[in-house]
């Protein structure tokens, strides 16, 4: 029996075109062999109802007619299977009436364009982050110079820690230098000029032995020196002391003496920083105990504090040291401190603007504490570095 195929707008007898087997369409001379065996001379179209029957035993038709999928997936498996010399079918859409022609492979339908609103979010490009490298914990321990220990002392300087040294170099400096001629006279004759001035006599002969450049030599009231020439030399020998800013204890005594009259009179009024009190309250509130060590006599120390701008000031202190216990640029002095006060150096924090003085309390076990006040000597950075600088007391860290 010839089989036909013919167009009909009866959908419900008409066999739909069967869907191509995927990426197994047989070559164009396979299918003309496999038609020649058919006995059948020639496919022709015509218009004549085609043999339903025969169509569902080379194909069972679908239960609806559907577009051929895009997709290249498998059959499923209750389709029957096409023999592989089975003649690949005409779609429908393609179907021509010349018969001569080889039968064509159907062109696949075009790619059905994505709607507008698509649910599937374009690929994001991520930025390539490097992994952080792991923090590994140093098992040094911290710098002791770094950290403040628990102190139960505060031993501080005055001249760039407590009061500015503008107040020292424009305000009682200039006070000795510009009445001591008229101090001099007018308590020449009293015992503790005259006490005041031996030191200073003592003091300039050991400088004239040991060669130091400048030094002048006092010499002593004689039928032959009169009062006026020794004064002079007083004077020429504490002018050139307080240029060179020697902290020679004679000198600092003559100054603390010349000093107190002009605190009780109301001439001079000690300076502080603001941070000073506040402080001072502080460590007080803790139980901690406050001395001072200056160079300037402990008489200037509590003139200065007795009478500062602040008022009376000298409730606060345990105690006070000058250079009567050694240089403050000496480790030993610091030592005979700590053990004046009955404790261990390392329970007492050292307050300076002086480098020095930090090195060598430092050396004998102190806590240090460096002060960078306006007009104080610049630090290095390796000064910086090496200590705790503050520009307050109230920057002082905790102890740790």
């Amino acid at each position: 029996m010839v089989l036909t195929r013919s167009r009909s707008n009866n959908q419900g007898n008409t066999a739909p075109a069967p869907v191509p087997a995927p990426k197994k369409t047989a070559p164009a001379t396979k299918r003309k062999a496999s038609a020649s065996a058919a006995s059948a001379p020639k496919v022709t179209k015509t218009d004549s109802t085609p043999d339903v029957a025969a169509a569902k035993e080379v194909q069972p038709a679908p239960a609806e007619v559907r577009p051929a999928p895009v997709e290249t997936a498998p059959a499923p498996a209750t389709a029957v299977a096409v023999p592989a010399d089975t003649p690949a079918p005409i779609p429908a859409a393609a179907a021509t009436t010349e018969t001569s022609e080889p039968t064509k492979v159907p062109t696949p339908p075009p790619a059905i364009a994505a709607p507008e609103a698509s649910t599937i979010p374009a690929p994001v490009e991520m930025p390539i982050v490097a992994a952080a490298e792991p923090v590994i914990a140093s098992s040094e321990e911290p710098t002791l110079h770094h950290v403040i220990h628990p102190y139960d002392v505060v031993v501080t300087d005055i001249e760039g820690t407590t009061t500015p040294i503008v107040f020292v170099k424009e305000n009682l400096f200039p006070y000795i230098t510009s009445k001591l001629a008229e101090f001099l006279q007018r308590n020449w004759a009293s015992e503790e000029m005259k006490s005041a001035v031996e030191a200073l006599r003592v003091q300039a002969a050991k400088d004239v032995a040991d060669g130091v450049a400048d030094a002048t030599p006092i010499a002593k009231e004689s039928a032959e020196v009169t009062a006026e020439k020794v004064q002079q030399n007083v004077i020429a020998s504490i002018a050139w002391q307080m240029k060179a800013d020697r902290k020679i204890g004679a000198l600092k005594a003559f100054q603390g003496y010349m000093w107190r009259e002009g605190y009780i009179n109301g001439d001079l009024k000690g300076a502080l920083y603001e941070d000073v009190i506040p402080a001072f309250d502080h460590w007080r509130a803790e139980g901690k105990k406050l001395y001072i060590y200056s160079s300037g006599s402990i008489d200037a120390q509590k003139l200065l504090f007795g009478f500062s701008e602040k008022g009376d000031l000298l409730h606060y202190f345990s105690g006070h040291y000058d250079t009567t216990i050694g240089l403050k640029v000496n480790a030993e002095s610091y030592a005979k401190i700590a053990t004046d006060i009955g404790l261990s150096p390392a329970r007492i924090l050292f307050l300076s603007d002086n480098i020095h003085e930090i090195v060598a309390a430092k050396k004998a076990g102190f806590q240090t504490v460096i002060t960078d006040r306006p007009g104080n000597a610049p630090l290095t950075t390796e000064e910086r570095n090496g200590n705790i600088v503050v520009k307050s007391f109230l920057e002082i860290p905790k102890s740790q």
